[in-house]
């Protein structure tokens, strides 16, 4: 099999799903590349396997989300932001207090210190987790709107700047589907989300040929936990 680039959708916590994703594309760690779109934290119980897991991909380009952020600023000075503890950062907290990942701590911020704003390849695709500003160069734009924005994912007529974009960060199923969207026609947009931290699934897609394989819905593989709800 030839290598081929794997987009990777928000995980928050899913572990499970993750294998799940991991088995059923065929992902071949010595020749794939993956590029994860953000936020492997928050939601289910297994944040640090889901951290751990990624720091063992060979090829990997992990992007920045915002959950990510939230996290290293709890490593690094113990922030605990009232947003983020309502939005799943306290089961990320207890999950990291255990024995087994106290002493990783050092090493996962380390890790996601050295992640990625955003990824452009050569292919003219760009990947993101949150969002950008169509018509201006990335280097003139803010870090926040890498992380945060979210108008891309209602933008229905493409962004002509790129060969396609990948975006994470607003789950699919707020638009009504658990699977990735694009609105055909001049869109080059694909949304990645598919609301694995809420009701949805996680889900992996070959950028190349537009095949993706998706986890059963999380919310099934942690039974007796609420993810993000």
């Amino acid at each position: 099999m030839s290598p081929r680039t794997l987009v990777l959708g928000d995980i928050h916590g899913g572990y499970r799903a993750l294998m799940q994703c991991f088995e059923r594309s065929g992902f071949d760690n010595e020749t794939d590349q993956l590029v994860f779109l953000g936020d492997a934290v928050d939601g289910w119980s297994e944040a640090p396997e889901c951290v751990e897991e990624l720091r063992r991909i060979k090829n990997l380009v992990y992007l920045l989300g915002n959950h990510d952020f939230w996290l290293m600023a709890w490593l690094a000075y113990g922030d605990k932001p009232p947003i983020w503890l309502r939005q799943g950062g306290r089961v990320t907290i207890d999950a990291y207090m255990d024995d087994r990942w106290l002493v990783k701590q050092p090493e996962h911020f380390e890790f996601l210190r050295n992640g990625n704003f955003y990824y452009h390849d050569r292919a003219g695709r760009l990947f993101v987790h949150g969002g950008i500003r169509p018509g201006i160069a990335l280097t003139d734009q803010e870090d926040d709107t890498f992380v945060w924005d979210r108008r891309l994912f209602d933008r229905t007529g493409g962004v002509p700047d790129y060969a396609e974009v990948y975006l994470g960060h607003t789950p699919t199923i707020i638009a009504g589907s658990d699977k990735p969207i694009n609105y055909g026609g001049d869109d080059n947009v694909w949304r990645l989300d598919t609301g694995a931290g809420w009701t949805g699934k996680l889900t992996i897609m070959d950028a190349g040929t537009k095949e993706y394989w998706q986890s059963d819905v999380v919310q099934d593989l942690y039974p007796g936990e609420t993810g993000r709800m």
